[in-house]
Formats: structure tokens, C-alpha cells, sequence
């Protein structure tokens, strides 16, 4: 029996110091967190759904199959904290810094992170349907095995990540910034690709490109795909 729980359910617990606490299992759902500090907490199984952490401090919190869902952590400050197999479905990460958060394993699906940033961050194997990641960092991230159909990546910096089997079906990467992004085996199917600057990213071939949609004028590939076309709408690939 953990004597660390806390039933913190529906309480205003703004600005307050847990920082170092164990509090693995507690419920916070529904709680106000706003401006909390949780650096280097133990949230191991708790419970935040629904809960306010806008603005937090949890550097380094471990997070690991918390329940998050729909919480809002905007604008929090997350660097190193550990999310993993976490369930953060349609959570509120808008802002969130997570530069080397480890968020492997955690369903994000329809989250909110525009503008977050995911610097470094391990993301392998999580689920990312349908996210919104417009204008966030992502750059030398680990994505391998990432589910990321149909998410939005406009103008999103994943440069240097890895997307080794990915999946990226129908996602939006208009105007991203691929440069360097590992893509061996990542499925983009219909994905987006106007104005997307992959002109280094690595093991991109041209089954790849055929699958996915991108425009003539604007989509930069890498100088190993060759395209020679043959009218307007229609190109053959070497």
C-alpha cells in the first residue's frame, strides 16, 4: 500500500511547492495546479484528468502511466520529465517546453502542443493521431514507430528526427522542416508535403514520394530523388 497517495480531487492547489514529493497514485483530477512546482516529483499512476497545470514547473517529474487526459499543461515547463505510457489524450500542451521529455509509449492522441517545445524528446512508439504540432520544435527527436496519421506538422521543425516507421498517413506537413530527418520505412501515404523542406533528409525514396502529395514548385527533395516530368501533374522518379 502506497501511504503517499493524497486525494487532492477538485482543489485549488495553485502555485503550491510538491517538488521532490513522492505522490505516485494520487488524484489531482480536476484540481488546480496552475503555477505549481513539481520538479523531480513522483506522479507515478496519478491521476490529472482534467486537471489545470497551466504554467507548472515539473522538471524532471515523473510522470510515468499517469492519467492525463484533457488536462491543460500550456505553457508548462516539462524539460526531462517522464511521460511514459502516460495517457494525455486531447491534453492541452500548447507552449510546453519538453526539450528531452521521455514521452515513449504515451497516447497523445488529439493533443494541442502548437508551438511546443520537443527538442531532443522521445517520443518512440507513441500515438499522435490526429495532433496538433503546427509551428512546434521537434528537432532531433525520436519518432521511430510514432502513429502519426493524420496530425498537423505545418511548419513544424523535425529536422535531425528520427521517423523510422513512422506512420505519417494524411498528415499535414506543409512548409516543415524535414533537413536531416531519418525517414527508412515511414509510411506517408497522402501526406502533405507542399512546401516541406526535405532536401537532406535520409532513406527517402520514391515509392515514398509517389504515395504522398506535394507540389511541384515548392517541395525541396533530397538530390538522391530525381524527378523527370512528363507534364504538369504527372512525373516518373529514379
Amino acid at each position: 500500500m502506497n501511504d503517499s497517495k493524497k486525494n487532492l480531487s477538485g482543489k485549488d492547489c495553485t502555485g503550491q511547492d510538491f517538488s521532490g514529493q513522492d505522490l505516485s497514485g494520487s488524484d489531482f483530477s480536476e484540481a488546480d495546479l496552475t503555477g505549481a512546482r513539481l520538479e523531480n516529483a513522483n506522479l507515478r499512476q496519478a491521476n490529472f484528468h482534467r486537471a489545470r497545470l497551466r504554467q507548472v514547473q515539473a522538471q524532471k517529474a515523473d510522470f510515468t502511466e499517469a492519467e492525463l487526459i484533457e488536462v491543460n499543461l500550456s505553457e508548462a515547463v516539462l524539460a526531462g520529465a517522464i511521460f511514459k505510457s502516460a495517457d494525455l489524450e486531447g491534453a492541452d500542451l500548447r507552449k510546453a517546453d519538453l526539450t528531452g521529455a521521455d514521452l515513449s509509449g504515451a497516447n497523445l492522441t488529439g493533443v494541442y502542443m502548437s508551438e511546443a517545445q520537443l527538442a531532443g524528446a522521445c517520443l518512440r512508439e507513441s500515438e499522435l493521431i490526429a495532433a496538433d504540432l503546427r509551428c512546434a520544435d521537434i528537432s532531433s527527436a525520436d519518432l521511430s514507430g510514432a502513429d502519426l496519421r493524420y496530425s498537423d506538422l505545418t511548419g513544424s521543425n523535425l529536422s535531425g528526427a528520427n521517423l523510422q516507421n513512422a506512420d505519417l498517413t494524411g498528415a499535414d506537413l506543409t512548409a516543415a522542416n524535414l533537413n536531416g530527418a531519418d525517414l527508412a520505412d515511414a509510411d506517408l501515404s497522402d501526406a502533405n508535403l507542399s512546401g516541406a523542406d526535405l532536401s537532406g533528409a535520409i532513406h527517402l525514396t520514391c515509392s515514398q514520394i509517389e504515395s504522398a502529395c506535394f507540389d511541384k514548385q515548392t517541395t525541396k527533395l533530397p538530390n538522391s530523388i530525381q524527378l523527370t516530368w512528363t507534364s504538369d501533374t504527372e512525373y516518373e522518379c529514379c
